[in-house]
């Protein structure tokens, strides 16, 4: 029975390891020259209790990303204090993260 659950676990991780190696593959066959850049938006609205998570949790999804021509913007919709306070914390924290409110963000984008 040890011996079935093995092979069974086994399996799973030779398939997910061929997918892997072709997702890999994919992204180096379809790369340019110029990679231009990938932004990642979040925007937070009212009291949010999980800001911080949220924020660490898209800086390592950035991390993840096969180029590393990506930044993230996160946009000020109206936080309370409390929240705002806690974004700029983790702000200073993660220095990929820039800080802007709605009206700002073409100007961030421009650059």
């Amino acid at each position: 029975m040890l011996n079935l659950i093995a092979k069974v676990v086994f399996a799973l991780f030779a398939v997910l390891g061929l997918v892997e190696m072709f997702r890999r593959f994919l992204f180096w066959l379809l790369r340019t020259k110029n990679p231009g850049k990938f932004y990642l938006i979040v925007s937070i609205r009212g009291h949010e209790e999980e800001a911080e998570l949220i924020l660490r949790s898209a800086c390592e999804r950035l991390k993840w990303l096969p180029d590393r021509h990506a930044e993230m913007i996160l946009v000020d919709s109206g936080m309370d204090q409390e929240t705002r306070k806690i974004c700029e914390m983790a702000c200073c924290d993660l220095p990929e993260i820039h800080f802007c409110r709605p009206d700002e963000m073409n100007w961030l984008l421009s650059q």
